[in-house]
């Protein structure tokens, strides 16, 4: 799933790693971990890591993305998707504003996790 684009003067992301780094990058909606209720919050997807926060200059939480498990939560009239970390011991719920927002994010989810030096397999599954 690797994506490479040409830049304004022709040549590839190849010889601009920067600009690979950082993916994806918005505003989603975030169920808060102990109240449950859904909050707004900056992430963006770099390397291997989606960090989050209450806007683009603190978004200093981070998500490790290598083993990650992403899934579609059951149609209800809402955007939603969970990520669950590697060793399970937390699930993040977060909800985009389209189905299509949503697969985007999965998607730059997906490429950051097969980006990743640490990640063991040339499969990555959206379920």
């Amino acid at each position: 799933m690797a994506v490479e684009s040409a830049t304004s003067n022709g040549t590839t992301d190849e010889n601009h790693p920067e600009e690979r780094d950082e993916c994806k990058k918005g505003w989603l909606f975030k169920k808060t971990q102990y109240t449950k209720r859904w909050k707004r919050v900056w992430f963006h997807v770099r390397d291997w890591r989606l960090f989050y926060g209450v806007n683009e200059q603190l978004a200093e939480k981070t998500i490790n993305l290598v083993g990650a498990k992403v899934e579609v939560l059951d149609d209800d009239g809402r955007f939603d998707w969970t990520v669950t970390t590697k060793d399970s011991k937390r699930t993040f719920i977060l909800c985009a504003d389209s189905a299509e927002e949503r697969q985007a994010w999965m998607t730059a989810i997906c490429e950051a996790q097969l980006s990743s030096q640490e990640h063991n397999s040339n499969a990555c599954i959206l379920q």
